[in-house]
């Protein structure tokens, strides 16, 4: 049995690591009930994440992040991460890539 929520916080934890590993100060949003689950900066801008095992965000979760992103800055990006099983690395796309 799979602890979905240990995975979780395991792959939003790889995540800011790679995102450290690049120059980003991150912070990872407490028990993962916000909108986004990682704030990354760094003197360019800003990322909000939402990290994913297996598959993207669904319309509800993806409408939330868009209203979310109304209030942010201009340099912000809204940005799902979705880490399949085994991946080295992360499937990334930008909110508006979505359909």
């Amino acid at each position: 049995m799979i602890n979905c929520k240990a995975k979780g916080s395991r792959l939003e934890l790889k995540s800011m690591k790679l995102l450290q590993a690049s120059g980003y100060q991150c912070i990872k949003s407490a028990a993962s009930l916000g909108v986004f689950d990682i704030i990354a900066t760094n003197r360019l801008g800003i990322r909000c994440l939402q990290v994913k095992a297996n598959n993207w965000p669904g319309p509800s979760e993806r409408e939330n992040m868009k209203e979310a992103a109304r209030s942010l800055p201009v340099n912000a990006t809204i940005e799902c991460w979705r880490w399949d099983d085994n991946a080295r690395q992360p499937l990334i796309k930008h909110i508006d890539e979505f359909k």
